[in-house]
């Protein structure tokens, strides 16, 4: 029977809807057996319990983390792999952009406080977000507020306001790059095509290949090939390029449970044989 790999899920620790035993139980049920959880700026999920469901389980998992990264002023994400989650240096990076994430989104709440919506900072504070809904803090406080209907509705209010996520000051790619091969982990750049607009018909050195090669330039060993938002033209194309450089690919479904289900909905949904990750599964020693 082919083994599958799902290298990009997302649970409750961030902005998904699921708890790490769901997310397991999910992936058994759908025949994957190579599982990466690579949770926003944290890598809670790898506690011993976490560890312990997934050998229950019978999945192989290989200890991740998405970070949010600043590169000549535009946000991008990196995917870490096989790290040491206990990595002091990884640590402080995770809790450095979870801080400047939040200070971020009390600034944009503020705004809308000053200008009479009914939001308070007070009662923000102490606001905990309903288990099993996911998304970040705030959009679910406005949510519960009554002034929107659902979670993905209150992006609208960063827009309205300008908030700039690319203002954010997240550790730069560098610095981010150097820190996960200190822990002894694989930096991989995440969905390139969501972050760098891409057109099938550019030419073979367009704005989009001369972007990821600006940031491939930092010192990246991977690239995220297989993803919703990719389509089997861009997969193909990034995969030839892994294979010419030499750099690892990896993939997964970007799984948000509830939160972001539009393409994302399902453990294991992008069906990618393991033997297509392989280099990276043996990098991690899988």
């Amino acid at each position: 029977m082919t083994q599958f790999a799902d290298l990009h899920i997302h649970t409750h620790f961030s902005d998904g809807s699921d708890r790490v035993d769901e997310v397991l139980a999910h992936a058994r049920e759908n025949h994957v057996a190579f599982l990466s959880i690579t949770d926003h700026n944290t890598v809670r999920a790898y506690s011993e319990d976490g560890l312990r469901q997934a050998d229950e389980a019978g999945v192989r998992l290989i200890p991740g983390v998405e970070l949010d990264v600043i590169h000549e002023n535009r946000q991008y994400h990196l995917l870490a792999y096989g790290v040491d989650v206990h990595s002091q240096a990884l640590r402080e990076v995770c809790a450095h952009n979870t801080r400047v994430q939040e200070e971020s989104n009390l600034s944009l709440l503020r705004c809308m406080e000053r200008d009479g919506l009914r939001v308070s900072e007070k009662d923000y504070h102490s606001y905990a977000i309903p288990q099993g809904r996911g998304g970040w803090k705030l959009l679910n406080y406005l949510l519960d507020t009554g002034l929107t209907g659902s979670l993905l509705e209150g992006t609208k209010y960063y827009k309205q306001y300008a908030f700039d996520s690319n203002k954010i000051e997240f550790v730069s790619l560098t610095e981010a790059v150097h820190m996960v091969k200190e822990a002894s982990g694989v930096p991989v750049l995440a969905h390139p095509a969501e972050q760098i607009p891409y057109n099938p018909y550019e030419a073979e050195h367009g704005a989009f290949w001369q972007t990821l090669d600006g940031l491939l330039a930092a010192g990246i060993a991977g690239i995220e090939c297989f993803h919703p938002l990719h389509g089997f033209g861009l997969q193909r194309e990034l995969v030839s390029l892994c294979r010419e450089r030499g750099l690892f690919c990896s993939g997964g479904t970007d799984y948000h449970g509830s939160f972001f289900n539009k393409q994302k909905q399902v453990v294991g949904g992008q069906m990618i044989p393991a033997s297509l990750v392989q280099g990276l599964l043996s990098r991690c020693g899988l």
